[in-house]
């Protein structure tokens, strides 16, 4: 009996697996990644003829005689358009290969493009398409982005990739804002909230940077300096590196830093570092019967670089001078503060994001305020609170230019 029910049971197991089976739909759209141009970077320009723009998109093709993968050529086609999806029908009939869009790493937007209000146009369809991927990166071209598609770099990395591996560097430094496309989504939900793209340009030998080349009218490295804010649809002002640096702060987007006190002309010693750690806090309270953002940041820094230190310090000395680095530490991130603080009055654009922070912390009181915002940012009460800690000094307790210092024999 026993045997007979386990045949049975098996019998009846075979014929579930085959009917399931049979209801299996297989992978009958299948394409095949040999036929196939991944997409890594697209740029937009204004077009020649009204009501078009100029599309430029970057592909990879691996190199014939790479015995790797990874090693990929250049291959940048651009065509004028009125939409996006009839550019992507005019690389469709250039192409030997169907372009995927699912691959692509950054999109370029030119700054005549950023200035012409079609901006929003043209991220419509990155936002419907389903090939499209939100974690990609935007950023803003100082210039053409279809010329900075087509560089011709030292490193021998096409451009598109270049600028997904500096954006990815930068929290080494964290000079520059990071924007994905479901960022920028998410903020244009915010109508308080300014947007604001991190700018790319290229940079030629002599223009703060020097370099060797070989290759006659080159155009130079890519460089992720400074960024773009914009008033909706349009590009309203870049900011300027120091300005771009300050935004950083107040948004606690610091992860290290490299900082120097060398433009405090009130002190002989000047003082290099780097941010270990670094935390940006804010409160929303009543002053003086005002409302008021109060910004309070706390940062460890480790002491690189000591210039100017001509003698031997004792031991009470050189805790005087390492309580004088905090200071100025704090008075470089102080500055850098307060001059993204005073572009965003002068522009009367809320890229800080300080309305989004009043809604979150006293709700009641924003929606006050919030109809008539544009115009209370110029005088909205700011506090700022700058906290250093010198996590340590280095290797040494002396300096390269005493006279008898360490490391002498």
């Amino acid at each position: 009996m026993k045997t007979d029910r386990r045949k049975e049971h098996k019998f009846i197991l075979r014929l579930s697996i085959i009917a399931c089976l049979l209801f299996l739909t297989g992978c009958w759209g299948k394409r095949e990644v040999e036929d196939l141009a991944p997409l890594l970077g697209i740029g937009f320009d204004q077009g020649e003829k009204p009501g078009t723009f100029l599309v430029t998109e970057q592909f990879a093709r691996p190199k014939k005689d790479s015995s790797s993968g990874a090693e990929i050529e250049d291959r940048t086609f651009s065509v004028e358009a009125s939409s996006s999806r009839e550019a992507f029908e005019k690389f469709s009939k250039v192409a030997y290969r169907t372009p995927f869009m699912g691959s692509l790493k950054v999109i370029i937007i030119g700054e005549d493009f950023a200035k012409s209000g079609d901006f929003n146009n043209v991220l419509d369809f990155a936002q419907r398409y389903a090939e499209f991927r939100r974690s990609m990166y935007i950023v803003l071209a100082k210039g053409k982005a279809l010329d900075l598609l087509n560089l011709k770099l030292r490193s021998g990395l096409l451009p598109a990739m270049a600028i997904k591996s500096n954006i990815e560097g930068g929290d080494e430094i964290s000079v520059f804002p990071t924007v994905r496309l479901g960022h920028y989504l998410t903020i244009l939900g915010e109508k308080s909230t300014a947007p604001i793209f991190p700018v790319v340009e290229s940079v030629k030998t002599g223009e703060g940077v020097e370099y060797k080349t070989d290759v006659k009218d080159e155009a130079g490295e890519i460089r992720i300096q400074g960024a773009g804010v914009m008033r909706g649809d349009y590009l309203a002002d870049f900011l300027t590196d120091e300005e771009s640096k300050g935004y950083m702060w107040l948004e606690n987007d610091v992860v290290h830093r490299l900082i120097n006190t060398v433009d405090l002309e009130e002190n002989s010693i000047k003082f290099g570092g780097q941010v270990i750690e670094s935390s940006t806090k804010y409160k929303v309270k009543a002053n003086n019967d005002k409302m008021e953002l109060q910004y309070k940041i706390k940062t460890s820094i480790a002491i690189d670089e000591i210039m100017g230190l001509k003698k031997q310090l004792s031991g009470p000395e050189w805790v005087e001078l390492v309580k004088q680095a905090e200071k100025d530490f704090a008075k470089v991130i102080e500055k850098e503060c307060n001059s993204s603080i005073k572009k965003e009055r002068e522009l009367g654009l809320d890229f800080l994001g300080i309305g989004r922070h009043i809604e979150q912390k006293n709700s009641k009181y924003w929606k006050t305020i919030r109809d008539q915002w544009e115009a209370e940012i110029a005088d909205f009460p700011i506090s700022l609170e700058v906290l250093v800690t010198i996590h340590h000094s280095g290797m040494s307790s002396s300096s390269a230019t005493n006279s008898g210092g360490e490391g002498q024999e």
